[in-house]
């Protein structure tokens, strides 16, 4: 009775959890205005409506089949506004609260299980991106499925359940990638920590079964890639750049984890003797993102460790309950509960109260000081500025962007693009097909002289965000626009995503 009372609470525990995870991503989702990267999947959407495929109006394809596709599948029946177009993510959010439980549960026990759900819950950042109409929410769910079948088949001793575990690893990794690029270390990491588990930790390497396990894996990938149609040898020969970005990643690291690296430090340092394994896992994957991102590209986008960040969390939570079993008294216990939980929804990571707005990753410099590099995502308000130009066009007025996508979205014409490299690099061009922009085949404007012939011959508006005057148009042409067209609308949501709207 004991028992089923306890598992009883367990469930009770885990859908207040769910029904509160779910409160917290659906308010006022449709109150946030889009940030660049909603442009990209709400215009790949259009086009899946409109063509049957995510061509683009420039020609060429984008690649978001498993978020992209049910997208435009919901909005057939809620209509093309940003609750249709960020649900996916939303659920995706949810349904990782419900499966990273019973992951946990699984390896560590129902406590440890609903501890971490509880984390994930009220984290910032599984809000935030749960609240976004990108696949990172899909992917952190297809990611973690994958790694837990697949060291389940490796130390289940249950020989009945391994055909279905590998069908189960083959399936969400497929998915993964499909998801995600991040995806394709998966079976890397795969085939390391099988040699590594097989030679060192249970000592009896079957040459015979692990040749046949890699060259399933290998032939399943090298499937996949044929049909998927994704060039990944020249993707990963154009994006690999030796740098030595790793101090902006623990910086963010440190700055929004830093609770639960306290613990996790503890927690792999003294592990259990029956833990040791996967906890030593769960860092392994997680270094075998952060290594790359650190040390293979000059990009620094923060977003590209959020699937691995719940090691974090599961790891802090194991070094908190750890301490916690080695304190005796009851009310030290509730005293040392309450320090940590007052310190995880106030500087810890930990929401309480529900935001119209989730201020995503960034390095703000008003605050760092002189850096070589910020990283940051821009969320300008699009919406607002977007709504003046509506609400003051003429039929006649183009409409110029350093973002296209959202004259698109907001105006249902690609109208022009003021051409630079998003990227800000110098020494690679942009993604440019018979003078048309690639997202939305906007008409481009390639410099000076052409900014100069198309608004003296026309009327309309030119909108430019920050992070395209950041040293990333040509700044005469940033100093024309300025000295030559009064600015009608402004709006500054922090110092990295400001909006401007110039009349000519």
């Amino acid at each position: 009775m004991k028992k089923l009372i306890s598992t009883h609470n367990f469930i009770l525990g885990l859908i207040i959890l769910v029904i509160l995870g779910g409160f917290f991503r659906f308010y006022n989702l449709s109150n946030s205005p889009y940030w660049m990267d909603e442009g990209y999947t709400i215009n790949a959407v259009l086009s899946i409506q409109e063509k049957g495929a995510s061509i683009l109006d420039s020609g060429n394809y984008y690649n978001c089949p498993t978020y992209c596709y049910p997208t435009s599948i919901i909005t057939n029946y809620l209509g093309n506004n940003s609750f249709s177009y960020r649900l996916l993510a939303v659920i995706a959010g949810i349904i990782f609260v419900i499966a990273i439980f019973f992951i946990t549960k699984k390896l560590f026990g129902k406590i440890i299980g609903l501890l971490i759900s509880l984390a994930v819950t009220f984290s910032y950042w599984q809000i935030a991106w749960s609240r976004q109409a990108r696949w990172y929410t899909l992917f952190i769910l297809f990611f973690w499925l994958a790694i837990f079948f697949f060291y389940q088949f490796i130390n289940d001793q249950n020989k009945k359940y391994k055909i279905w575990q590998l069908f189960s690893i083959i399936i969400f990794t497929i998915l993964a990638c499909l998801t995600h690029g991040l995806g394709y270390l998966l079976p890397l990491i795969f085939i390391i920590w099988y040699l590594f588990d097989q030679i060192f930790i249970k000592k009896e390497l079957k040459i015979k079964k692990t040749i046949i396990y890699i060259i399933v894996i290998s032939t399943i990938v090298f499937i996949f890639y044929l049909i998927s149609n994704i060039n990944l040898f020249a993707q990963l020969y154009n994006k690999i750049n030796f740098n030595y970005t790793l101090p902006y990643y623990i910086s963010f690291l440190i700055r929004n984890y830093w609770l639960f690296i306290v613990f996790s430090l503890y927690a792999l340092f003294t592990p259990k003797k029956e833990e040791q394994n996967i906890r030593y896992f769960l860092i392994f994957v997680f270094l075998m993102y952060l290594i790359p991102l650190s040390f293979l590209t000059n990009l620094v986008h923060y977003r590209y460790l959020f699937h691995v960040t719940p090691v974090l969390l599961i790891l802090g939570i194991l070094g908190m309950s750890d301490i916690y079993s080695l304190i005796q008294k009851k009310w030290q216990r509730i005293i040392y509960i309450g320090i940590i939980t007052i310190l995880f929804f106030t500087i810890g990571g930990g929401i309480l109260i529900p935001r119209d707005t989730y201020i995503l990753e960034s390095d703000n410099p008003e605050t760092l000081g002189n850096r070589p590099h910020y990283a940051y995502t821009p969320q300008p308000d699009w919406n607002e500025a977007y709504d003046f130009i509506k609400n003051n066009k003429t039929e006649k007025d183009i409409a110029i962007s350093s973002m296209p996508q959202f004259n698109k979205i907001f105006l249902g014409i690609p109208g022009y693009w003021i051409k630079y490299n998003y990227l800000g690099f110098t020494d690679r061009e942009s993604k440019i097909t018979n003078n048309k922009e690639y997202y939305v085949g906007a008409e481009v404007i390639n410099n000076l002289e052409e900014l100069k012939s198309i608004t003296l011959d026309n009327h309309g508006y030119i909108t430019i965000d920050y992070m395209a005057m950041d040293g990333k148009i040509e700044q005469s042409i940033i100093d024309y626009i300025n000295t030559t067209f009064p600015i009608v609308f402004y709006k500054k949501t922090n110092s990295y995503s400001q909006v401007w709207v110039y009349k000519f």
